[in-house]
Formats: structure tokens, sequence, C-alpha cells
């Protein structure tokens, strides 16, 4: 009995080795903002309808797609827009959307783990609580 569990052992241990092996096994590595959702309020939505509830929600899927929908409390009402994001390493975000037939980029830094600031043209970042985006 000892011999059968030594040959599975040794059989499952080369199989492991033989497929970790494979050199030209393409591994993608996501960052750390996909499959994630992030809320604001959206203060366009709340000037117009008012209510306090209004919220544009930012989803980061996979492949670097993202699609932000509008919200009145937790039903969604809308598609605002969607696109792709490129998220560098010192965690400065670029979202890019088609609008008018022109590409519109917009610039965030991730200030700490959960929270996602804007940034305007001059390089600023805006701390308005209307501008980040929080984790969910």
């Amino acid at each position: 009995m000892r011999k059968l569990i030594f040959i599975l052992f040794i059989a499952t241990s080369f199989t492991f080795i033989r497929c970790g092996s494979n050199e030209n096994a393409v591994f993608q590595e996501d960052d750390m903002l996909t499959e994630t959702s992030w809320l604001r309020k959206d203060m366009d939505a709340e000037i117009i309808y008012g209510g306090g509830d209004n919220y544009l929600r930012i989803n980061f899927k996979k492949s670097n797609n993202y699609e932000i929908v509008q919200l009145k409390g937790e039903r969604i009402t809308g598609l605002k827009e969607e696109g792709t994001y490129t998220l560098t390493d010192n965690k400065d975000l670029v979202i890019t959307t088609t609008k008018n037939q022109q590409k519109l980029s917009l610039r965030y830094v991730l200030v700490n783990d959960r929270t996602l600031n804007r940034v305007n043209e001059k390089g600023e970042v805006l701390s308005n609580a209307y501008e980040a985006y929080i984790k969910q």
C-alpha cells in the first residue's frame, strides 16, 4: 500500500512539474482596479433632479475597459460612458472615451487604496468630495 501511495505521489509531482515548465504560457497580470467599482456623487443629476441620491459608478473591467453608469439610489438609470483605461505604476489613471467623434481623456490619481481623485489640466489634484470616486 505504501508503494502505491509513493508511486502516485511521484506521478502527481512529475505532472505538476511538467505542466509548470510550459515556456509558451502567457500570463496576464490584472492591475489593482480590475473587477472593482468606485462611486461618487453625480452633481449634474443633483442639480437637475435633486433628491440627494444621484451617483456615478465607474466599473473597471478586464482588458482595461471601464464603464460609468448613473444611479438613482441603488437603481441603474443609464450608461454615461464607456472606454478604456491605463494605470501606471505610480498610480496615475487615465480613462479614455470617444464623445462626438473625438477622443477625450481624463486623468485621476489613486490617493490611497480607496480614493480616486481627479487631476485637472494643470496637474493639480482636485480634492473636492464630489470629484472623488470611493472604492465600493
